[in-house]
């Protein structure tokens, strides 16, 4: 029997959360692989893709109440980037529901400071800022050439990456702007530290967002976690080193059902 399946022969459930400015069809490549492995869902977060803009307040607390209505009650729960910082809230919030937390190209922290020099400077996320309210979309693209980096997959990355920013329409405006701000604003270190399940890292050897000298401060924060750096890889490892990814995912993912 699949470690990946319960007594019963049921798939074992995973769900993704999207990043900034994107939306559920950036995983559509990766689901078809893991399909036979797991029962995978990909999630909106409010105001991107299908999913409508949230009423009130627009917090990491509260993307965490909206989307675990539509998650699992049991199963593994993978974010990237922005959507690690959710899945890392939900992992927080609701422990009993989440078995495991898979962060990819994903910190407790977005931006650099003086005690955490890992990403990206605040004045970067400023102009983006500024131009989201000028100009949306052309402040996307230009975030999606920032992700993709200067790798020798970087262009073929940003070829699949382009079609997908738009394929339910564009993100609402407001969720341009309130994810941006909890981006620069966001510092859950000390919650890192309480995540009592299995959590696995999967960074971009040569991500433009997120250095991998974070690796150290995220084994002092989490010291039971899985780290790995994919080789060549920018902030997008599961567009541009899709096998690479898919190994070291499922290896984490036999592991936590294993254990369940």
């Amino acid at each position: 029997m699949s470690p990946n399946r319960n007594l019963h022969g049921d798939k074992k459930p995973l769900t993704a959360i999207h990043g900034w400015g994107f939306n559920s069809a950036v995983w559509d490549d990766m689901g078809e692989q893991l399909q036979d492995q797991c029962r995978f869902t990909a999630i909106d977060l409010p105001g991107f893709g299908r999913c409508p803009m949230l009423e009130g307040e627009y917090t990491l607390p509260t993307l965490a109440n909206r989307l675990i209505e539509t998650t699992p009650k049991s199963g593994v729960l993978m974010g990237w980037s922005l959507g690690g910082m959710v899945a890392l809230e939900m992992a927080h919030c609701y422990p009993e529901q989440i078995d495991g937390l898979v962060m990819v190209a994903s910190s407790p922290r977005f931006t650099a400071t003086q005690n955490w020099p890992h990403g990206v400077a605040p004045e970067i996320l400023d102009v983006f800022s500024e131009t989201v309210i000028e100009d949306h979309k052309a402040a996307l693209l230009r975030f999606l050439f920032l992700q993709a980096g200067r790798t020798d997959l970087g262009r073929a990355t940003v070829k699949k990456l382009k079609p997908l920013l738009f394929r339910y329409g564009s993100p609402d405006q407001k969720a341009l702007e309130k994810g941006l701000i909890l981006l620069r604003e966001t510092d859950s270190r000390d919650i890192l530290k309480t995540i009592q399940c299995p959590v696995l890292f999967i960074l971009g050897e040569r991500d433009n967002l997120l250095s991998p000298t974070v690796v150290e401060d995220l084994s002092i924060l989490c010291q039971n976690c899985r780290i790995a750096v994919i080789n060549g890889s920018a902030h997008a490892p599961f567009i541009s080193h899709p096998l690479e990814f898919f190994q070291v995912l499922m290896s984490f993912l036999q592991d936590v059902y294993i254990h369940d």
